[in-house]
């Protein structure tokens, strides 16, 4: 039998201390929160964890008591639609929907009025986190979720990125994102300078260095792509990103994206 290391049973315990947390804030007594929003103009983006191991980014619109969303695994970024109720201002309950429209998973959660991790300390919460299970309808267990909120955006579900820059296929904003995620994962070097819109400003030891080419930006490709900047780039979710006027954003700030799908901006 395979001895468990010390790093391992740390690790069981975090993942049972966070299933108990947020298991606990789903018992009736312990307080929920007040959310109140009824902005059907609006994108709410929630991240975090289901099953306290697989990254999640949750967007929500909410219209009263109705609500409509989707949301998608880090490991995929495929939408997975959802439709749902928030009740008593708190409790939110969300169907997750195949292609057909069939129901084939459930969110059961709630607003808590604490955070039941480690996000927001002891303040006092509105519609802050999503605390609560999800499970499949067919069977299985019920899993924990924890979600905060990232971002809000005004638009629509099926169209994020209208109203910011005028686009109005999402899928050329996030499939450049992506497109470009990738590469840098890959180290793809010719793939990254294709998707950069020329010319592009960069820092390398301390100077601005403004670039013309895909073949300039080659040339200083490791200056630019170090390891620390490479990993804040690919510890970001490349869909459904954050979205202004300026650009479309991913890794809180780390590369922008314009109109074209192409990075504009690159805070290395």
């Amino acid at each position: 039998m395979r001895a468990v290391g010390s790093a391992e049973r740390a690790t069981a315990r975090g993942r049972v201390a966070l299933t108990l947390a947020l298991l606990l804030a789903l018992l009736p007594g312990l307080g929920g929160a007040v959310c109140v929003r009824d902005e059907p103009g609006t994108l709410w983006d929630f991240e975090g964890t289901l099953a306290a191991e697989l990254r999640v980014r949750m967007t929500l619109v909410f219209s009263g008591e109705q609500v409509q969303g989707m949301y998608f695994y880090a490991n995929q970024l495929r939408d997975i639609s959802l439709k749902g109720q928030l009740r008593n201002a708190q409790d939110l309950v969300l169907n997750e929907l195949d292609a057909t429209g069939a129901v084939t998973a459930r969110f059961v959660a709630h607003f808590p009025q604490r955070d039941p991790g480690s996000t927001y300390g002891d303040s006092l919460l509105t519609c802050d986190v999503i605390a609560g299970t999800w499970q499949k309808l067919d069977g299985g267990p019920a899993l924990p979720v924890y979600l905060t909120t990232s971002s809000a955006v005004t638009g629509s579900l099926e169209h994020r990125y209208l109203a910011a820059l005028g686009v109005r296929d999402d899928k050329l904003i996030n499939d450049g994102a992506e497109r470009f995620w990738r590469a840098v994962k890959a180290a793809d070097r010719p793939v990254v300078a294709a998707q950069i819109a020329y010319p592009i400003t960069v820092n390398l030891a301390g100077r601005r260095l403004r670039l013309q080419t895909p073949a300039e930006l080659l040339s200083h490709y490791d200056a630019i792509f170090t390891e620390t900047f490479r990993a804040t780039i690919l510890k970001a979710m490349p869909r459904n990103l954050f979205v202004r006027d300026q650009g479309a954003m991913l890794g809180h700030g780390a590369v922008w994206f314009g109109a074209n799908g192409k990075a504009i901006a690159l805070a290395n």
